[in-house]
């Protein structure tokens, strides 16, 4: 009977300690959890701002060919002005 009560004591003993573990590794999950969230919103508001650097050499060229062009009209309007 001495042999069961110690493998059930020794058993109870395990049983806390693989609970504590679990404990343990539940808080470290919660907290890479959380630690991944953040990150993920970070990626997110770098990609907006990559998006919109991006953006801007682009709508540079649009208003330097809109430039060109209204110089280019002006031009021949004022050649056929001139007669």
């Amino acid at each position: 009977m001495d042999e069961i009560n110690r493998r059930i004591t020794k058993a109870e003993e395990n049983i806390e300690t693989l609970f504590g573990k679990v404990n343990t590794l539940t808080n470290a999950q919660t907290k890479t959890d959380t630690t991944l969230e953040h990150l993920l919103i970070a990626i997110g508001r770098l990609e907006n701002a990559v998006d919109g650097l991006k953006a801007r050499p682009g709508d540079r060229w649009l208003k330097l060919v809109d430039v060109v062009v209204a110089a280019l009209v002006a031009a021949i309007v004022a050649y056929f002005m001139r007669g």
